[in-house]
């Protein structure tokens, strides 16, 4: 016994699901692709597996650090088990979708699984949900899909969300202009990391501490940007990300909305911005997403569902049960998609006992009508 129950036992990150999870999984799932596909969005399905020839792209890069690896028996090549949707579906944009006509609206769903967990997803094996606009007016965009999740998360009855903003192309300005990795400025690098501005002494580095001051609701991050000088490339791009947010503010007035520049480093797949989604009752994000540009140097806008992180925030309308006697055959249609039918499979004479085992509501009697257990 003792060895069958350490069997059983599963890697850290992967878990089953059981009857109520898996019901509650699979009904956002449904919810959120039904409310892309009715605005325009046309589902597609990506492979498990890839070479790892084909994943050594731009939009990709960054993600091969966190997938499973195994080889092919005949051909000897790697295959990458894949870690992320969202790359494979711009790939699949950039390649035979790239003769579609633009803007190119997919949404997808599936299984990805990732070799560690990292700061927003615990579980190594997750369900992604998703959509991507390819080819469209940036901002518009963005404004487009925070519009539909915001419908997706009322019709949960999530409605105290936030947004969170970073700028990995600030970050990568860093890591370029003053070489984070180098170990001679591991201190700063440090400092950027942890938020401590006590720790940058050095006069060239003065306005990192600007940066770091950023971190907070969008109309603290505008007072402190005038407070601090920055380079000019840092200030175009600042600029333009509160131009960002004021569209966002004029369309969704009541829609919290933070920065953090230092979370860069979490979004260096993505382009301009990365974004999270918050509610209330989740230390971890529900949603996440960005912009990034293709191969074929086309811009891209997704955003990203983690259902694992949505599950316990969602309470299901409860159905009808409704239990069947093997004798009965004209079940009204009535009864039909609104109720759970769950039919006797064998005579018995205690179906009111099989009735209150089986947790249903009510019984169907000969007559037509229900019977309450």
């Amino acid at each position: 016994m003792k060895n069958a129950f350490i069997n059983d036992l599963l890697p850290e990150g992967f878990k089953v699901l059981l009857p109520a999870e898996a019901h509650i999984e699979e009904s956002i799932s449904r919810v959120i692709l039904d409310l892309f596909f009715n605005n325009g969005y046309n589902l597609v399905k990506t492979p498990m597996m890839e070479y790892e020839d084909n994943t050594s792209t731009n939009s990709l890069k960054y993600l091969n650090n966190n997938s499973f690896m195994l080889m092919e028996p005949e051909t000897k090549k790697v295959l990458i088990l894949r870690s992320d949707i969202t790359s494979q579906v711009a790939k699949l944009a950039s390649t035979k979708l790239k003769h579609y006509c633009r803007p190119i609206r997919l949404a997808y769903s599936g299984e990805a699984i990732r070799n560690t967990k990292n700061s927003y997803q615990t579980d190594r094996q997750f369900k992604q949900i998703g959509a991507e606009v390819l080819g469209g007016a940036a901002n518009t965009s963005l404004i487009e899909i925070l519009s539909i999740t915001t419908d997706i998360l009322l019709n949960f009855k999530i409605n105290n969300i936030t947004i969170d903003f970073s700028l990995p192309t600030i970050f990568r300005l860093l890591e370029k202009k003053f070489s984070l990795n180098k170990k001679s400025n591991k201190i700063i690098k440090e400092a950027i990391d942890n938020k401590d501005i006590s720790a940058i002494t050095q006069k060239k580095f003065s306005y990192i501490i600007g940066l770091i001051s950023l971190a907070g609701t969008i109309e603290e991050a505008k007072k402190e940007f005038k407070r601090h000088s920055f380079p000019k490339p840092v200030k175009c791009i600042l600029n333009e990300f509160f131009k960002l947010t004021a569209q966002i503010k004029r369309k969704f007035p009541n829609l919290p909305i933070t920065v953090d520049i230092t979370e860069g480093k979490s979004f260096l797949e993505y382009n301009k911005f990365g974004f999270k989604i918050y509610n209330k009752d989740n230390a971890y994000p529900i949603a996440i997403g960005g912009d990034y540009i293709t191969n074929n140097n086309e811009h891209g806008i997704g955003i990203t569902f983690l259902v694992n992180k949505i599950i316990g925030s969602v309470t299901l309308k409860n159905k009808k049960r409704i239990y069947v006697p093997y004798d009965e055959e004209n079940i009204p249609r009535k009864l039909y998609g609104k109720n759970i039918l769950i039919k006797e499979l064998f005579p018995n004479k205690k179906s009111s006992l099989e009735a209150k085992k089986q947790k249903c509501d009510f019984i169907l009697k000969n007559n037509g009508k229900l019977e309450e257990v």
